[in-house]
């Protein structure tokens, strides 16, 4: 049986089709074509015109991550309307935005878009909430999550607007559904950087970033992200330009600099910043502890720390994930300002570094050697695919052979055999609960010497820098602090804060066992 000949694309490029349309708001841009950038024209020519050897497109789904004022709903408009005049005959494409005022913005954008253009304005009728080209007998429409009619419908490309404010995969997987008797079904997830890492935007993101780090093969799933990287400072008009791909263009400096101002003066100002313009996932659901800059104001280099009392702490991660050694030195008889120093070492498996540098987009391989400006190295890279613990107890040996130090606090989770190789060692090892009976007080004292700038960190621990700026706190009825990262699915690291918490609470007297985790150790 001879073999059915190959799908003929369209007669027209969507970027040649998108130069057709113009734009309808903004002083500067009214009235003008709309002539895609280099990354629009790029992704555009990717998700359309990379086709499979029988000639259907390659691509299936996409996920496009840009900052605001990207040309985000402009993009998602001129796919609608492209797909709408050249795409199968009676399709339906579908826009599907968090609420209606989002899916109300993308319909009349689609809808402008082809009222600037006379020839398209003729081929199509415009309705309440639906745009009909007769002679495709094909309908564009917009819906938002607040619809009663999610079912029943039989689309050939879903664009979902604004991803991150979905709670759940309901509307997505309801339209998805639907897909199956479409040759070329299409899901375009669009949206910006959220705040809730629990939610379905996060996941797929998570997904998007490995597929495009080349850590997951999907030849049909096509990624586009532009962010921040984590441990970028937001406040450098370098990481701006490296998160907007239209810096310049639609997002001016200028704008950056308003925006920037707010951001520094309070912590949800800097979570709107990160997220809206910088792109990065800043979750809420615990209180920030540090504004920025404040951890970085204490950058001094350390005193000397010659015979002062040391009080060091381990904080265990999982076996594939970082373990910090914390240490603090309390402040010397002579120092008027009491000031005190601190140091944190950080130790994480060699074969899965390269892995969690590219899901967390930290730089673990460089961090492990001198950097560029003479920076010591701050991780350790243990053999194998789980930390080392062996490795970590050399460490502590050697330390406490080197200063000073009169105590080791320890996390009790998964901590007994390493407490154990310690104590025989004749190190004062005091397992260390993570509740607020004893994190409450020495989080707070962390919080004072920081805002009063009276800890020294050095400022060359690149990745102490990175969780720093990760560090939340939850607080119980009474007031009580403990530190906590973003949430339990959360990649932001916190391992060396939480040892520095521990390290201050048993240099301040606080280390005891509570009576509500009792813990049995063998010795």
């Amino acid at each position: 049986m001879p073999s059915s000949p190959a799908k003929k694309p369209p007669s027209v490029d969507i970027r040649e089709f998108v130069r057709v349309l113009k734009h309808t708001e903004g002083d500067r841009f009214a009235g003008t074509p709309f002539i895609p950038e280099p990354w629009q024209d790029d992704y555009l020519a990717k998700l359309f015109n990379t086709r499979r050897p029988d000639g259907y497109r390659q691509y299936q789904r996409s996920f496009l991550a840009v900052p605001r004022k990207a040309g985000k709903t402009a993009t998602c408009a001129a796919i609608a309307v492209y797909e709408g005049f050249f795409g199968d005959e009676g399709g339906q494409i579908l826009v599907a935005a968090g609420d209606r005022k989002q899916a109300n913005l993308l319909f009349t954008a689609a809808s402008r878009f082809i009222e600037s253009n006379p020839s398209l304005a003729k081929r199509a009728k415009i309705y309440k909430a639906a745009i009909f080209i007769p002679s495709k007998k094909t309908t564009i429409m917009f819906i938002s999550r607040e619809s009663k009619t999610k079912h029943g419908f039989n689309p050939s490309i879903v664009i979902v607007d604004e991803y991150h404010v979905q709670p759940n995969r309901e509307l997505v997987d309801v339209l998805e559904s639907g897909m199956g008797m479409r040759s070329e079904p299409m899901v375009i997830f669009v949206t910006t950087a959220g705040m809730d890492r629990v939610g379905p935007c996060y996941e797929e993101w998570q997904r998007a970033m490995k597929i495009q780090n080349g850590l997951l093969a999907d030849d049909t799933y096509l990624p586009c992200i532009y962010g921040a990287p984590s441990d970028a400072d937001p406040f450098l008009e370098e990481t701006w330009k490296l998160a907007n791909p239209n810096y310049g263009v639609t997002v001016l400096k200028s704008f950056m600099e308003r925006e920037a101002a707010l951001a520094k003066e309070s912590p949800s100002q800097e979570i709107k910043f990160r997220t809206l313009y910088l792109n990065q996932w800043v979750s809420v659901g615990a209180n920030k502890f540090f504004k920025h800059g404040a951890w970085e104001s204490c950058s001094a280099p350390l005193g000397d720390l010659t015979n002062r009392q040391c009080y060091a702490a381990v904080d265990l991660g999982c076996t594939q994930d970082t373990t910090a050694f914390a240490a603090v030195w309390a402040p010397a008889s002579d120092d008027p300002g009491g000031v005190w120093d601190c140091m944190v070492h950080f130790f994480i498996p060699e074969d899965t570094a390269l892995e969690r540098s590219r899901e967390e987009g930290l730089p673990y391989l460089d961090w492990a050697v001198i950097g560029p400006e003479g920076e010591p190295p701050c991780v350790k890279m243990t053999e194998g695919d789980t930390c080392d613990y062996d490795v970590v107890r050399n460490y502590a040996l050697d330390f406490c052979e080197k200063y000073a130090v009169r105590g080791v606090a320890i996390d009790r989770w998964n901590a007994a055999h390493l407490t154990t190789q310690l104590a025989a060692e004749g190190i004062t090892m005091a397992p260390y609960g993570q509740g607020y009976a004893s994190m409450n007080s020495p989080t707070k004292l962390l919080e004072t010497l920081v805002l009063s700038k009276r800890i020294r960190h050095g400022g060359q621990n690149r990745c102490l820098n990175v969780q720093m700026s990760n560090l939340q706190v939850k607080q119980d009825d009474a007031g009580n602090l403990k530190p906590t990262k973003k949430n339990s699915n959360s990649t932001s690291r916190v391992d060396g804060p939480v040892a520095l918490i521990m390290a201050l609470g048993l240099a301040s007297g606080e280390a005891r066992n509570e009576p509500d985790e009792p813990m049995l150790m063998v010795f």
